[in-house]
């Protein structure tokens, strides 16, 4: 059979959930045998990432920009499913949540989170809405349901009437690029670039309301005010929604010459700006994964996160976690970080050894697993 995969999430700066498809889908790329099966991934014309150059693929570019979420929905929902239906022996595989409203072929979906129906208070209106209406119906619709964690499937189990058997597990990779960086001038190319400080704390992300920005920006207040570090908070990541509040509290909590918002970062400058930081801080509300916090461990850098969501069991225990609403022990947490070298050093051994099972190779051939699995149940029928 053929597998149809929608990419048109991918775009020029990808984060989060793209970045778990694009890598996701090099990885099968690499694994898939020329010729064997075929694999067609739908793409935006705005698309110039590395799946372009895969000849495992067919490559299908969808004639408009993809960042026009009105557009691109409404032609996942009105067109795909007429070209599906066109499609003999085929598998359909959406990677981000949400199948077409009719989907007349067997289908797999990747279900990253449910932080729409959970936390919607966390999200855009326009998605709490739409994933509202559109969520509920793919996972009762779907064949086989891949999730990023245990704790994402938990979730579903917890909230719909599913059969176990139908949701795979299927955790994310990090790149081989994500190693510890000693080299001083490799080090030097990001800092200058980013005019970054010589001693910093890093958080990584999308600015917006899950990622508990605004209690960050208070735990640090907190350990100023209280400890004698020399630390900068380096805030890393695009705006997202919601993030007037980080500067407000920035400006109230006179921050300004202690917090540095850098924007987006590039992949390639990732390694050397986790290496830089003495502590990388993830304290969000929710995650369905969190591959910052694998990415940080991977290049040696101790590590704090939130005890809420996947994020105990991504990082393993190999690390501190703090409730994320709690603020005194988020800075109390970050001070011991700072300060306790047997500490640090455990974390950062445990750490490195916790990530390497972690590959994006796995996380393909798990994919494969599922789309098998499917061709195999249509042939007995």
């Amino acid at each position: 059979m053929n597998i149809l995969i929608n990419g048109l999430q991918l775009n020029e700066q990808n984060s989060g959930v793209q970045c778990a498809m694009e890598n996701t889908l090099h990885g099968i790329g690499k694994l898939a045998e020329e010729g064997a099966r075929g694999y067609r991934v739908l793409l935006s014309k705005n698309y110039s990432g590395r799946l372009q150059g895969n000849s495992n693929f067919k490559l299908t570019n969808v004639h408009f920009d993809s960042r026009n979420r009105i557009r691109r929905v409404a032609w996942e929902h009105i067109i795909l499913p007429a070209l599906l239906k066109a499609q003999k022996d085929t598998i359909y595989h959406a990677p981000a949540y949400i199948l077409p409203y009719y989907c007349p072929v067997p289908s797999v979906v990747t279900i990253h989170d449910l932080i729409a129906l959970q936390f919607p208070e966390l999200c855009k209106q326009e998605s709490k809405i739409y994933f509202g209406l559109t969520l509920p119906r793919t996972i009762k619709q779907a064949d086989k349901i891949i999730t990023v964690s245990l704790k994402v499937k938990e979730d579903i189990l917890a909230n719909f009437r599913v059969e176990p058997d139908k949701i795979h597990v299927a955790h994310l990779g990090i790149n081989k690029s994500f190693k510890r960086i000693e080299e001083e001038t490799q080090r030097k190319v990001v800092t200058s670039k980013y005019d970054l400080p010589e001693k910093y704390i890093l958080f990584l992300g999308n600015l917006e309301p899950k990622k508990n920005l605004v209690r960050l920006l208070e735990a640090f207040w907190e350990l100023k005010k209280t400890t004698n570090i020399a630390h900068q908070l380096v805030i890393a990541g695009k705006r997202g929604w919601k993030y007037q509040p980080i500067y407000k509290t920035i400006r109230e909590r006179k921050l300004e010459d202690d917090v540095k918002l850098i924007g987006y970062v590039a992949n390639e400058h990732l390694a050397a700006l986790y290496s830089s930081a003495d502590l990388f801080v993830f304290p969000s509300i929710y995650e369905g994964f969190g591959l910052p916090a694998l990415e940080a461990m991977a290049c040696g850098t101790p590590v704090l996160v939130s005890n809420r969501g996947s994020l105990p069991e991504v990082t393993g225990s190999k690390c501190l976690s703090v409730n994320p609403y709690n603020i005194a022990e988020m800075a109390g947490s970050m001070y011991k970080l700072l300060t306790d070298v047997n500490l640090r050093q455990y974390c950062i051994q445990e750490g490195f050894q916790w990530v390497k099972p972690f590959t994006w190779e796995r996380t393909a051939q798990e994919t494969l697993q599922v789309y098998s699995s499917l061709i195999d149940d249509y042939s007995k029928k």
